[in-house]
């Protein structure tokens, strides 16, 4: 019941370092059971690299070593992913996971501008360009990388997310410095970002997988 809790109330739970012998498809099979949601494919390798070592549809080739920006993930599909697993294979114990629940967000803004505000996809998915709200249907989205804003309502909502005043009241910090160590994000209420890698090169390692809704096609 701690994990359900903890993701209603903070949008993400830390899971420590949670059992270090299991491989994470394994672990994700298991709270994929417990949540109720499936899982997406494979889980993915995370590593920090120099821009010019990925590419320009990445964020690790706009940002490289640099802060990774708060976002959701693929939040340019119409449906994201409902949760992401997040489990260090390597750490540095000078970067952060950063986190961020959306209700400090539209917080700032009034209900009529987070009802309107409408962002568009940078590229076509599959040849479509859907308008999706900032909050719709109970998920929030937000990535300054790949949505566009449509309106003046979500253009004063990208203006206050990448200014450099900007200041949150409740930012959370977990380090995933220790083999093993977990954390599960809920990505329809939470937004993630990462500090900057201050070793050069880094050998950091993270791995992610994603959780879907059922009834919620890829």
């Amino acid at each position: 019941m701690q994990i359900l809790d903890d993701i209603s109330t903070r949008g993400f739970v830390d899971l420590g370092i949670y059992e270090p012998e299991k491989c994470i498809s394994k672990i994700a099979l298991q709270l994929g059971r417990y949540l109720g949601v499936r899982l997406h494919a494979n889980f993915e390798q995370l590593t920090t690299n120099s821009t010019t070592a990925k590419p320009q549809n990445t964020y690790a080739g706009n940002y490289g070593f640099s802060e990774l920006p708060l976002h959701t993930d693929l939040a340019h599909w119409y449906v994201p992913p409902r949760y992401i697993l997040l489990r260090c294979v390597v750490g540095d114990p000078e970067v952060s996971t950063l986190l961020l629940h959306h209700r400090e967000v539209v917080a700032q803004f009034s209900e009529a501008i987070v009802r309107r505000a409408l962002f568009r996809p940078r590229r076509r998915l599959e040849g479509k360009l859907f308008l999706m709200r900032l909050r719709d249907n109970g998920i929030f989205r937000w990535d300054q990388l790949f949505l566009t804003p449509d309106n003046h309502e979500a253009r004063q909502v990208r203006n206050l997310m990448i200014s450099p005043h900007s200041s949150f009241k409740i930012m959370e910090e977990v380090t995933l410095a220790e083999p093993g160590r977990t954390i599960l994000i809920d990505n329809w209420n939470t937004l993630h970002g990462r500090s900057l890698v201050k070793t050069i090169p880094s050998q950091r390692r993270i791995q992610r997988i994603y959780f879907h809704e059922e009834g919620y096609d890829d």
